[in-house]
């Protein structure tokens, strides 16, 4: 288990180690993991078979997460030590980030991210990537009722009209602009074209009163954008 606070040194620590491997040029993951009771396993393996010649995953886990395994258990699964943790999670984590992918998509995430519930900060994290232009990827074993691993599990007996609404709720999901893929699928590479910081992205930050935005070399602000912040008293922070 990890203690459920840490000293300010190694919040320190951790935060330079983050932000200094963010130099590499290589395409930067960050993997948010919850749990579900179903599909955990796929996600987990996912993770672990991502090709870090080409790509540097960071991974981030909730609590409830960590209840059931502990940090080290975690980083011999996916074979990756590259840890931040969920309280250090922040708007400038995201900036320095090219792509969100979320390993599962538990029924309660699907749920938050369709009712725009901003205060879970795994919600609030991929709504800000969504509306700022940032690629956001989930696998859909554990959301698609249709999923053979449903069927695995003995959990393809519900009534069609609960396999239609989740079904549904995934194509919404899509429809917000997050790309499902399947575990068997490859990771995309491909590097996503600059962002566009404009002005409804600055509404949005006032809305969920973010104070500051570390604005990266990959992204474009407009002018009305860097209007609106001013008006608004948001800090638009120049990396």
């Amino acid at each position: 288990m990890v203690p459920e606070k840490q000293s300010v040194l190694l919040e320190h620590t951790l935060h330079e180690l983050f932000y200094h491997r963010s130099g590499n040029k290589k395409l930067t993951v960050l993997a948010l993991i919850t749990t579900h009771l179903i599909g955990m396993d796929s996600g987990l393996s996912f993770l672990s078979e991502i090709d870090r010649e080409e790509v540097i995953v960071r991974f981030a886990a909730e609590d409830e997460v960590i209840t059931q395994m502990s940090i080290e258990e975690l980083v011999k699964t996916i074979r990756n030590d590259n840890w931040i943790p969920h309280h250090l999670l922040s708007e400038k984590v995201l900036s320095h980030t090219d792509v969100i992918l979320i390993p599962n998509l538990s029924f309660s995430m699907v749920a938050d991210i369709l009712s725009f519930k901003e205060q879970r900060t795994f919600v609030r994290l991929i709504l800000t990537a969504l509306i700022t232009g940032k690629m956001v990827i989930a696998l859909k074993t554990g959301a698609d009722p249709y999923h053979p691993v449903f069927q695995l599990k003995g959990m393809n007996k519900g009534s069609n009209g609960l396999k239609r609404k989740l079904y549904n709720q995934m194509m919404q999901l899509k429809d917000l602009g997050i790309k499902l893929i399947d575990e068997n699928e490859k990771l995309s590479t491909q590097k996503v074209k600059k962002t566009v910081i404009n002005e409804e992205t600055i509404r949005y930050f006032h809305q969920q009163n973010i104070k500051s935005f570390a604005i990266s070399k990959e992204m474009i602000i407009t002018p009305l954008a860097r209007d609106k912040a001013k008006e608004l008293n948001i800090t638009l922070m120049l990396e």
